[in-house]
């Protein structure tokens, strides 16, 4: 080949890894905001953290907090603000993070994904054995 024309190669790079959306529905009593400790069969099981879960393929997040909300919580909530987003350290997921306001329906958290639900004050929540790391991130965008 003459010089001048050689064209490097392309470098081998493993396939990027897809992120996983996710979203986290904030419900505010006064100072108090409800957190849930996840159920034996789940990931985390024991872990105290804000409800939510995954953003299915056909809906946008704020459909996904609606509906995570419904499956874990049997409540009816209208999403009020998109507070921010966080980035669950060592795993690819993203989490869009909805202050959510109580519609309708009385809470009656599914058990097969919560152990148990809980009013919590922020301080409470950054002295909790048992939090998930990402809870801090999100008090952090609550501005608390």
């Amino acid at each position: 080949m003459p010089q001048g024309n050689h064209r490097p190669r392309p470098t081998e790079r493993p396939p990027l890894a897809r992120v996983r959306r996710g979203v986290i529905g904030i419900l505010l009593r006064g100072e108090e905001m409800l957190l849930i400790r996840r159920a034996a069969g789940v990931a985390k099981p024991g872990y105290w953290c804000f409800p939510g879960g995954h953003v299915e393929v056909s809906e946008t997040p704020r459909q996904a907090v609606c509906r995570e909300l419904r499956e874990e919580l049997g409540i009816e909530v209208f999403p009020k603000r998109r507070v921010g987003s966080v980035r669950v350290l060592d795993t690819r997921h993203l989490l869009a993070v909805w202050q959510v306001v109580h519609v309708s329906g009385e809470f009656r958290p599914a058990c097969h994904e919560i152990a148990d639900v809980c009013w919590m004050t922020a301080h409470a929540v950054r002295h909790l054995q048992m939090g998930l790391p990402s809870n801090e991130r999100v008090l952090q965008l609550l501005g608390w």
